[in-house]
């Protein structure tokens, strides 16, 4: 298995991947391999985050990894929809909620507004669906990782009935 685990920052990807590391899933750092492998554009200071050619990212992994066998089941990041793996797995989260983690992890104004923004319009969805052949979702909000992991694993073992893309709608939020 090679999926991908994707969504808006803040969502729960990195702490969910941490658990399923102790589960003994073998993931890899999407964040980690951009920066390793020289991918990471220039840093927007007002936004807090830089741009990654994603083309380039996808490239490079191919380049990587689908040569030859992988060391990893899980690709994590919140870019990781663009590698076009399958299953393709969007963790979402109710925007106020989203803004409640954000705020604690005491990111920049701007940089919540427009990851509030991406998570209502289901950016990140919209971009796994068009990219990917099969795409989940799960919804993180109110959820323990604990919780979220137990969904991955389901979704993993082919039990994949309530995590079909677009039963979340946070339009309303708006």
């Amino acid at each position: 298995m090679e999926c991908a685990l994707t969504g808006t920052p803040g969502v729960g990807k990195t702490t969910v991947a941490e658990l399923l590391r102790k589960y003994g899933y073998e993931v890899l750092d999407l964040n980690d391999f951009i920066i390793e492998q020289g991918l990471l554009g220039r840093e927007d200071q007002e936004r807090g985050a830089a741009d990654v050619d994603t083309r380039l990212l996808r490239e490079k992994y191919r380049e990587m990894y689908c040569e030859k066998e992988t060391e990893h089941d899980i690709v994590e990041g919140h870019l990781s929809h663009h590698l076009e793996l399958s299953p393709t797995i969007v963790l979402r989260c109710a925007p106020s909620e989203l803004k409640k983690r954000m705020e604690k992890k005491g990111w920049p104004d701007r940089k919540i507004k427009e990851n509030l923004e991406a998570e209502t319009i289901d950016v990140i969805l919209i971009e796994a669906l068009d990219l990917c052949s099969e795409v989940y979702e799960v919804d993180t909000t109110g959820k323990t990782p604990e919780d979220v992991s137990a969904d991955l694993k389901d979704i993993f073992d082919g039990k994949t009935e309530g995590y079909e893309p677009g039963s979340l709608d946070w339009s309303e939020s708006i």
